[in-house]
């Protein structure tokens, strides 16, 4: 018995050892043997780069040669990336859009030889002024360079048929007016309205408009008139998605003032410049009134 006893103890410690020898080599196998390491990407970039513009370059390191790829992304097609480098680029401007995409993410694959990590990419799209956009009261349809002060028109018509002049001013001279470029209409409207006074009258039309809580309304210099015309379809479209209409293919006056008898109007579907007389009761033209608008 005792023999017995001996032969099933020794099988029974042969046994314990086999196991532990074989949970050690299960153990030391799970181990990979060029580890990676990765970081989760994220960036705040401003809507609409450029195609092809860095956006970044995901983060991990390892003993080899890494390489990355991209496995997934919302949208889809949004980025590219280099394979060697893992530097991020814009593969599609058009979706970055922050209106349509506010949040752009991405699963990053990284390998080298005998090892796979992922990581997770987020970028966060800061919104910028568009032209277009229907934002402080109407449609942006001038921007300045920073970004930060633009101009809108109106979503509709203030007048299908009005007269530049009051029509009780005839003859007495030019309100001096004359001034035409960005950012002038609002002087030009409010001389027009000291001089002219009461009455039925483009520029007064505009000075007594009260549209969207907005109360500082004036009527377009000619170099603004032509900014709207000249971004038409773009106008059109928005005014059109907020319960406005279209440009009309008329004549539309401007608040500059060429002399006594004459101010500047454009012919819509050209934007050809004509000078019309302001006070002749044939002469009636349609009004988009303008207002100023910043950030700071």
């Amino acid at each position: 018995m005792k023999k017995i006893f001996k032969i099933k103890s020794l099988v029974a410690v042969a046994s314990l050892l086999f196991a532990i020898g074989c949970s050690s080599d299960d153990d030391v196998n799970d181990q990979p043997n060029n580890p990676i390491t990765v970081q989760d990407f994220s960036a705040i970039v401003d809507e609409n780069p450029t195609n092809g513009q860095s956006l970044g370059t995901v983060q991990a390191s390892s003993n080899e040669t890494l390489t990355y790829s991209i496995s997934t992304s919302t949208p889809l097609n949004v980025l590219s990336i280099d394979v060697n480098t893992g530097e991020l680029t814009v593969a599609d401007e058009t979706l970055f859009d922050y209106e349509t995409n506010p949040t752009i993410t991405a699963t990053i694959t990284v390998e080298n030889s005998t090892e796979i990590e992922n990581l997770t990419v987020t970028i966060d799209l800061q919104d910028k002024h568009e032209v277009g956009e229907y934002k402080y009261g109407g449609v942006i349809f001038w921007i300045n360079a920073a970004g930060n002060e633009g101009l809108v028109c109106a979503t509709s018509d203030q007048s299908t048929g009005i007269r530049w002049n009051n029509g009780s001013n005839v003859g007495v001279g030019a309100t001096a007016a004359i001034a035409t470029g960005i950012g002038t209409g609002q002087s030009n409207t409010a001389t027009i309205i000291n001089a002219q006074g009461a009455g039925a009258y483009a520029a007064r039309v505009c000075g007594n408009l009260i549209l969207n809580g907005y109360d500082d309304w004036f009527l377009p210099s000619k170099d603004e008139l032509f900014e709207i015309l000249n971004n038409k379809t773009i106008i059109d479209a928005t005014a059109l998605a907020n319960s406005g209409t279209s440009l009309a293919t008329q004549y539309y006056w401007s608040s500059s003032e060429i002399d006594a008898g004459f101010a500047v109007v454009y012919w819509e579907s050209n934007g050809t410049v004509y000078y019309a007389e302001k006070a002749k009761t044939t002469q009636i033209y349609h009004v988009r009134a303008v207002r100023k608008w910043t950030d700071f």
